[in-house]
């Protein structure tokens, strides 16, 4: 009998072992929803770290630009409009642009009467146009011969012309004593005084000339001719400055900028620039 109960017990043994074993990897439905919200999460994560290293790139470009604009600023710190009234007791104020950089060595706080840089302005204008003034402050324009005279009236101020030619040579000339005539003058050119600068003097050869409009003499332009791209010309009637290119090469920007005399004291030059020092 007990032999009996062996092999029965070793039958259930082999019976058992032959059996498929239960495996531990979850299959069914429930895997597949686990894996489905796996792959989910993955896409979500990818298109997060996409977003993160897309915006670490324009942090990065924006880094520059702010850079970029924070040294420019830091170069003409004080350019910009500027309201000026030379006279406190009447409403006479008006707006110029103040040149803030440092302008080859000259120092800052010019003030821009005249600026030419692609032409966008057409400077071929009558005699109200040029007293009054005409263009736009912050490109190119010209400031009027009025408030030129009223500002020079102030007291001593000095010149300083900056131009460059199409090749991207930059030149200057200054003079420290500018004055021009009133209305009734013709606002003739009075005074330049000392020259200095590397384009050469071909100013003063203007001196007791009055200025020359289209419409009442367009002789000795200058600075103020037609805006001719390309540099050489077969004609003098673009913009020229006889010692730095010639008569036949027409010049591709140029800034005219007056400034109160350096060697006047803090007060007068305060004064000058249209500020209340009372």
């Amino acid at each position: 009998m007990k032999f009996v109960n062996v092999i029965a017990a070793a039958l259930i043994i082999s019976e058992m072992a032959s059996q498929p074993q239960a495996t531990t990897t979850p299959t069914g439905f429930g895997f597949e929803l686990l894996q489905a919200q796996l792959e989910a999460f993955e896409s979500r994560m990818q298109k997060q770290l996409d977003a993160i290293q897309q915006n670490t790139k324009l942090n990065r470009i924006e880094l520059e630009t702010i850079k970029k604009n924070t040294a420019e600023s830091l170069r003409n710190k004080d350019s910009g409009v500027y309201l000026v009234n030379l006279n406190l007791s009447l409403n006479t104020s008006f707006e110029v642009y103040r040149d803030g950089s440092n302008n080859h060595g000259f120092g800052s706080n010019w003030t821009v009467f005249q600026r030419r840089f692609d032409g966008s302005v057409d400077f071929n204008r009558n005699w109200t146009e040029y007293k009054n003034g005409f263009g736009n402050l912050h490109r190119e324009h010209w400031l009027g011969l009025e408030k030129l005279k009223r500002i020079l009236d102030t007291g001593r101020h000095e010149l300083l012309i900056v131009m460059e030619d199409f090749e991207g040579v930059t030149a200057f000339a200054k003079y420290d004593n500018f004055r021009i005539g009133n209305e009734s003058e013709m606002y003739t050119l009075q005074s330049l005084g000392a020259y200095s600068g590397i384009a050469g003097d071909s100013f003063s050869t203007q001196l007791n000339c009055k200025f020359a409009t289209s419409d009442q003499d367009n002789v000795g332009n200058n600075l103020n001719g037609i805006y001719l791209p390309g540099g050489k010309q077969t004609t003098n009637k673009g913009i020229h400055w006889y010692f730095f290119r010639g008569y036949y090469y027409s010049l591709k920007a140029t800034k005219m900028m007056i400034r109160p005399y350096a060697g006047l004291d803090i007060k007068s030059r305060l004064l000058a620039a249209g500020v209340n020092v009372s």
